[in-house]
């Protein structure tokens, strides 16, 4: 795989965890009080959360061999 399949698989994997991640915690919090602005507003917070992790796990499993030493 070279580096823009790589990008565009991250990018790619980036938008649907974050959408995944907004319709679950929207759709979880109008469930639980019934208030439409605060599923909005969890919706917000959803779109952060999958993609931290996965932001979190790429930055994990880079290359080694992609640090430079100055």
């Amino acid at each position: 795989m070279d580096g823009n399949a790589f990008a565009t698989t991250v990018f790619v994997a980036f938008n649907v965890f974050s959408i995944t991640g907004a319709v679950v915690c929207a759709r979880r919090s109008y469930n639980r009080h019934r208030r439409p602005a605060r599923a909005f507003m969890a919706g917000i917070g959803g779109l952060f959360i999958a993609p931290l992790v996965l932001m979190v796990c790429v930055a994990l499993v880079r290359p080694q061999g992609a640090q430079r030493s100055s």
